[in-house]
């Protein structure tokens, strides 16, 4: 299942061959049956809380339906641990992970480690594995953008020294312990929340 998010709303992506979860959604769609390139016309995604699953052949596909107005971005970034410590970021007043844009010709799991390099002033996190992927809508340069963000789990034993990187406006980075991950989630963005759970064994 893939997950967009948009502010408060979230569409669920379902390929078909799975089962259908047992939870409300305030509308389920077949990418076969119904006409996806008027779906965000028909609700109010930015004033309300909306869960609509969509149910797809081909999520490439769907998505495109679904978003065909948008600007597709990819970016990459993670939860890098040392010890027993995780690294959290503060932008625009909201607790953040630390990522960013694909460079041109740009692995994810590369840009991964260079985002974090450059956000937080640490040097060699590396890769452990991959936590999972999401997506979310935002206006970039006043264009309607949904960004693919790729999310991985990574390992650090260097300096735990940080250097907030504050022309991204990055306010603080700090490393914290799991037992204090309720205070990311008190003050994130969904999207974020959903990165938590993928590295709730992490």
């Amino acid at each position: 299942m893939y997950k967009v998010f948009i502010d408060n709303s979230v569409i669920e992506f379902l390929d078909s061959s799975e089962e259908i979860p047992s939870k409300r959604y305030d509308s389920v769609l077949n990418s076969l049956q119904n006409d996806l390139s008027k779906l965000l016309d028909q609700f109010n995604f930015y004033d309300s809380s909306i869960c609509l699953l969509v149910v797809y052949e081909d999520f490439d596909m769907a998505l495109n339906q679904v978003f065909h107005a948008y600007e597709f971005m990819d970016a990459a970034g993670g939860i890098v641990k040392c010890d027993r410590r995780y690294l959290f970021i503060e932008r625009h007043g909201m607790w953040d992970i630390p990522k960013g844009k694909l460079d041109a010709n740009e692995q994810p799991w590369e840009a991964a480690v260079r985002e974090i390099e450059e956000e937080c002033g640490i040097q060699g996190p590396t890769i452990d594995h991959l936590l999972g992927i999401t997506f979310h809508t935002y206006s970039y340069m006043g264009r309607p953008t949904i960004k693919k963000n790729w999310w991985y789990a990574l390992h650090y034993s260097g300096s735990m020294e940080v250097f907030p990187q504050e022309e991204e406006s990055i306010t603080q980075a700090i490393w914290i312990e799991k037992k204090e991950w309720n205070m990311i989630r008190e003050n994130t963005y969904d999207s974020i929340k959903e990165v938590l759970d993928m590295a709730k064994d992490f």
